[in-house]
């Protein structure tokens, strides 16, 4: 059998701790309000709201990438100047594979393998 009586419960002591902590709540959240009030805005925060107008959103911009895409094709597959004073020309993509395939030496079989060293760097040759 228990020997709880159900008396030693103090309410009075109870509505007081609650109404300090709900007091203790009112008085942070007044303070905060009164230093918000004397300190103004955060940083942050715009002087007023964007009023500029709304972005153009294409509705279908399927076509522009298509064409985009086309033409940067059309410069890999072309001939053309990258810079005329330097010599820096631009040669189709099958070509340039082509030309740096035939400057390798051949060889008869798979290349030999580099025992973990870093293969050598291809260098143009200097102009005279």
């Amino acid at each position: 059998m228990s020997d709880y009586t159900g008396g030693d419960l103090n309410l009075r002591g109870l509505a007081w701790g609650a109404a300090v902590i709900v007091g203790g709540i009112a008085c942070t959240l007044l303070a905060a309000a009164l230093m918000l009030r004397a300190q103004g805005p955060a940083a942050n925060t715009p002087p007023r709201p964007f009023q500029g107008p709304a972005p153009l959103l294409q509705p279908a911009p399927q076509p522009d990438r298509a064409a985009y895409f086309a033409a940067k094709r059309r410069l890999l597959d072309s001939y053309g100047w990258v810079d005329r004073q330097a010599g820096i020309a631009r040669i189709p993509l099958d070509d340039a594979m082509k030309l740096l395939a035939a400057r390798q030496p051949a060889a008869n079989g798979p290349a030999p393998a580099t025992s973990g060293r870093t293969p050598p760097l291809l260098v143009p040759r200097e102009r005279r």
